[in-house]
């Protein structure tokens, strides 16, 4: 009976530290249920269903060209509001960020891909921009926004905006980028006529200024929930890249630089979606398989309409 009994506490003990090592690693390396969605295309991906079949195939062949023209991929995404694709509870900048680096836009040493992500049922827009873009772009992506593409959105002419927002990203972000150029933030966008008037340049600009500094103090300084001070740091880290048949994953890195805090989230990429011609060519692919891997470290810009 005493042997019985020692059994039985042996076994409890070990179910229960079991169970504890269990909790701190679920509390350590939380696993999204969210799942972030496959491409549609390299290049297009309207999960919204905002584009028709002639404009997605026009859109698609710009960025297409782009890419051969510049070697800077960039990729349009529209949806109906983030919880659909594994957002719940992020926002924009946080989701677009993600978003970015788990597809791994642009060259994995220039890090100079763009994405442009439209939210259809929030109204929401952003341009996020790979790490090796200087903030100064930051202010040009708002410029964008403000000149090209939410003059559009406005009057509720999306695929409008969309095609004149790769447009004036492609003359005043890539170009000059790829060109090495030094800019400011006027350089190029004096002489547009994309937005209509004068004013509508002016406060763009001026709503595109302001929202910059917003985004750029809270992606800066956001606040420790051990502390509460506001030093807190989000990164991204992709740990395993999906592949057409399996999932990759994603971790998420909260550090402080006043008390320490430290935490980690990881999670789960969706599998790229599958290939539908094994023999297409490299120019039919707009960024292929393999030399895609940039990153981004939250740079760009947002806008709603």
């Amino acid at each position: 009976m005493i042997m019985q009994r020692k059994v039985v506490l042996e076994r409890l003990s070990t179910a229960l530290r079991v169970l504890a090592c269990l909790a701190w690693c679920a509390a350590a390396f939380p696993v999204a249920a969210q799942v972030l969605p496959a491409r549609e295309s390299n290049a297009v991906s309207d999960f919204a269903r905002v584009l028709d079949a002639t404009a997605e195939a026009r859109l698609e062949q710009s960025l297409v060209a782009l890419k051969e023209e510049t070697g800077v991929e960039m990729a349009v995404v529209t949806m109906p509001r983030l919880e659909l694709y594994g957002g719940r509870g992020m926002r924009l900048d946080d989701y677009a960020t993600a978003l970015f680096n788990a597809w791994g836009i642009g060259d994995a040493e220039r890090n100079d891909g763009i994405l442009m992500l439209v939210l259809t049922d929030t109204r929401e827009v952003r341009i996020a921009l790979g790490s090796g873009y200087d903030p100064v772009y930051d202010l040009r992506a708002a410029r964008v926004l403000s000149t090209a593409v939410l003059p559009e959105f406005l009057e509720g002419r999306l695929v409008e905006g969309i095609v004149a927002g790769v447009a004036s990203a492609r003359e005043r972000l890539v170009l000059p980028f790829a060109q090495g150029r030094v800019v400011d933030v006027d350089d190029g966008f004096a002489d547009s006529g994309a937005g209509g008037s004068l004013w509508l340049f002016v406060v763009g600009g001026f709503v595109g200024l302001f929202g910059y500094m917003v985004r750029r103090s809270r992606r800066k300084r956001r606040s420790c929930p051990q502390c509460a001070e506001l030093t807190l740091k989000r990164t991204y880290e992709v740990i395993d890249p999906p592949t057409h048949a399996a999932t990759g994953t994603g971790m998420e890195h909260l550090t402080c630089a006043n008390c320490g805090f430290i935490d980690r989230k990881s999670y789960v990429i969706a599998r790229l979606a599958p290939k539908e011609n094994p023999n297409e060519t490299a120019t039919s692919r707009a960024d292929g398989d393999g030399d895609g891997g940039g990153t981004s470290s939250g740079g760009g810009a947002s806008g709603k309409w």
